[in-house]
């Protein structure tokens, strides 16, 4: 399973211990995943649907409604279309009025622009309610956690976070988006939102706040997961950037020592090490002898040693006197 899946059936582990608390839940769980219908030409007039995920979330909300309010059990529908397409339907208008107003739900009409065939480029505008929350519902900064719990249920994920730090809460409304920032951002979390096809995506891209965030909802075993994977990621980043950083000062070594090579068998060739004074010619010798040691090793073969600033004297010595005789200011 998927790390958003084993979080999400944590957090239908428990339920929040206070009314008020469960209440903020529902009503985040149901502005994300409710529609209610009110087309009078419809077949679905006056019916709220409620999606869920699978067998246990769906066990999760009817307890949830059955805490909250006092609409029978029978007169929850659930309709299995598809293995991971569920649904809870309430279809009795009392049921639907007491639902709206213990979660202190009101409808919110969207229209979204569907094309009428696969082959056609005609569209028609298909008319449904979606769902928006008062805020009394988070003023407390419980019913806060609650109600991103609630959210986070309905609409949210968390990208593996082996491959990267990312969280989302897709919300159906810029109104309800713009409320889960605040609410994040009222518990001292960082978020953003962006309008993606025809949902607007609650979006958190700090490994801190993602871990923020999954301790705030009580996730307590996916917090440790979490935290486990990133302290193994910065060990292995720590690690690449030391080899990278010893991988780059040994080509930089390497390069050093080759030039200096190059200069002194230069000047060997034209005018002779004896050109050279005996401290500028000793370390000429000795980088002869040993041409991939840095220049702080070989300043420890000097009897004394000699500091890394002593050694890139003398071959700053070295190079100069080779660009003057390639220049012809010494002559041979």
């Amino acid at each position: 399973m998927s790390f958003s899946n084993d979080m999400k059936n944590e957090l239908i582990g428990s339920f929040p211990k206070s009314l008020h608390c469960r209440i903020a839940m529902l009503s985040g769980y149901i502005t994300i995943c409710g529609r209610y219908n009110t087309d009078k030409e419809s077949d679905s007039y006056h019916k709220l649907v409620i999606r869920v995920e699978d067998d246990e979330q769906e066990a999760y909300i009817l307890k949830l409604i059955k805490m909250v309010t006092e609409i029978p059990a029978e007169r929850i529908k659930l309709i299995n279309e598809k293995k991971h397409h569920r649904k809870l339907l309430l279809e009795e208008l009392q049921d639907i009025d007491e639902l709206f107003l213990k979660c202190k739900l009101k409808p919110y009409a969207v229209s979204s622009e569907i094309s009428k065939t696969n082959k056609s480029d005609d569209s028609v505008i298909k008319k449904h309610d979606r769902l928006l929350s008062d805020r009394i519902v988070i003023q407390k900064n419980c019913c806060k956690k609650s109600y991103l719990k609630g959210s986070f249920l309905a609409g949210g994920s968390i990208v593996a976070p082996e491959k990267s730090y990312q969280s989302e809460i897709a919300a159906v409304t810029k109104e309800e988006a713009d409320k889960l920032c605040d609410i994040l951002g009222a518990l001292e979390i960082k978020a953003n939102s962006v309008k993606h096809k025809d949902r607007y995506l609650v979006y958190i891209k700090e490994g801190d706040s993602i871990s923020n965030l999954i301790g705030i909802m009580g996730a307590s075993n996916a917090l440790m997961k979490f935290e486990n994977i990133r302290i193994v990621k910065n060990i292995r980043n720590s690690i690449n950037r030391e080899v990278n950083c010893d991988a780059a000062n040994m080509a930089k070594t390497a390069k050093s020592s080759a030039k200096q090579v190059e200069d002194i068998k230069y000047i060997m060739s034209t005018v002779g090490l004896e050109f050279l004074t005996g401290g500028v010619r000793e370390v000429a010798e000795i980088r002869l002898e040993y041409p991939d040691l840095s220049m702080k090793d070989l300043g420890t073969l000097f009897n004394p040693p000699l500091g890394k600033s002593g050694i890139n004297h003398r071959f700053k010595k070295i190079s100069e006197l080779a660009e003057d005789i390639r220049s012809g200011k010494v002559k041979m």
